[in-house]
């Protein structure tokens, strides 16, 4: 439910910008537009406490605190009447609470599942945020503001309850030498009859080698630890500057621009059962496929419709007759294009960054990764209307495709095939096993 609360979140502003703008409200462009993109700006500088916190009181009561605080940012949401700047405040005080839930959500997912469905678990954190959103879209019909606010703020308050049954990750426990609790938390996970002393042994293992390890900034410095944060970033890189954002955020008007068009909740709405279609695809795959083969299709697939919706545009200004035969081409690119981006670049890095890193260095690293996620993201948002202007629409989507194209080399060369294998096999791949031994 934190990815569920995380997606109604960003699928609050697409509803919502559009009445804040309308008479109602009559907010100017400028004011919705930095309503809109704050949220990924909190997201990003609150990534930054989560090893503060995940590696003291841990995983699951880390999670836990933020469900009161992001219910406190609904309530200001739905009381902020007609003032920007509590607006503003509340999408930030979300934004921050979601934002910790992409680094903690994954990393808890991990750490609970057996090696061989652990893709698909990791999976579900995205499944269930594109899920949140199109939910968002939905409460979109409702064409009030504090209604869809309030329709929201009922996702953090069932995660509330429902995580408090939850126990903490088991390699949580035994890096706090808590043996039994953390047999506790693994038999609740795999029932009474499963014999969970393997995985208990292999855990304790790697808590005792992480023990050995001194957190400082040397240590990030070490090849392989490079290594394996270059491969995370490049992902996260991969994946916001596929463009998902100014597709997700401004969509509805790229479609405008094209002349063709329907309701604009219609084509939110359709774009939010792709998404979680693509996203059911995907977690029933990743673990039979693989994280690389999923990545590569993903990439690939955006690229031909990034390139195809571009030429639309460049059609549509030189060609105009022809465009108007194509009038199928844009809803159809879009839609293909975010079904790709579901299927694999919009859920494997989050599920990938929960996998590669030593117990160590896991909340820090990932929490970097995640502030430079999201920081990519506020910027793509904020820049796209600009960019468009600057240089039209079929510009900006071939330079999108262009960064597709080159991720799936990127994938190829770089990212190390996870699946079916066990963390201390992964840090094998990479090398940062040796860390134990040198610091």
């Amino acid at each position: 439910m934190g990815g569920f609360s995380l997606g109604c979140g960003l699928g609050w502003s697409a509803p919502c910008v559009e009445i804040l703008r309308s008479d109602l409200y009559d907010f100017d462009v400028f004011a919705a537009d930095v309503i809109a993109s704050v949220f990924p700006v909190g997201a990003a500088f609150c990534t930054i406490i989560v090893p503060l916190l995940m590696d003291r009181i841990g995983r699951k009561w880390t999670m836990m605190a933020l469900a009161p605080a992001f219910i406190g940012g609904w309530i200001l949401l739905i009381c902020a009447g007609s003032l920007v700047p509590l607006f503003v405040v509340s999408r930030i005080v979300t934004g921050a609470c979601g934002g910790m839930f992409c680094v903690l959500a994954p990393m808890y997912s991990a750490e609970i599942s057996e090696k061989q469905i652990r893709g698909m678990t990791g999976v579900f954190f995205q499944l269930l945020l594109v899920i949140g959103i199109l939910y968002a879209y939905c409460t979109g019909f409702t064409r009030n503001v504090v209604a869809i606010s309030s329709l929201c703020c009922i996702a953090p308050i069932v995660f509330g309850v429902t995580m408090a049954f939850m126990p903490e990750s088991p390699l949580f426990y035994l890096n706090k030498d808590r043996e039994e609790d953390a047999r506790k938390s693994m038999r609740f996970f795999r029932g009474p009859d499963f014999d969970i002393e393997p995985e208990i042994e292999a855990f304790k293992e790697q808590a005792e080698k992480s023990k050995l390890v001194k957190l400082n900034i040397s240590i990030f410095l070490n090849k392989p630890v490079l290594k394996t944060m270059a491969v995370a970033y490049g992902l996260m890189f991969a994946q916001q500057f596929s463009g998902i954002n100014a597709m997700i955020f401004y969509g509805v008007t790229i479609l405008e621009s094209t002349g063709v068009g329907m309701e604009s909740l219609v084509e939110l709405v359709i774009f939010g059962v792709v998404q979680v279609v693509a996203c059911v695809a995907s977690a029933l795959l990743i673990d039979k496929l693989g994280r690389k083969v999923l990545m590569v299709l993903s990439e690939a697939f955006m690229c031909v419709c990034l390139t195809a919706l571009a030429g639309f545009f460049v059609l549509k200004t030189y060609m105009p007759e022809q465009a108007d035969k194509m009038h199928w081409l844009p809803l159809t690119s879009i839609c293909v294009y975010i079904l790709a981006f579901c299927f694999g670049a919009g859920p494997i890095p989050w599920a990938y960054m929960g996998e590669i890193f030593p117990t160590r260095l896991k909340g820090a690293a990932s929490s970097s990764a995640a502030f430079f996620n999201w920081m990519l993201a506020f910027t793509v948002t904020i820049s796209f209307p600009s960019a468009v202007d600057a240089f039209g629409n079929a510009a900006v989507l071939f330079f999108f495709a262009l960064i597709c194209f080159l991720s799936v080399f990127f994938v190829i060369f770089f990212m190390v095939e996870t699946k079916g294998k066990t963390f201390a096999e992964i840090q094998q791949e990479f090398g940062t096993h040796m860390i134990n031994n040198t610091h």
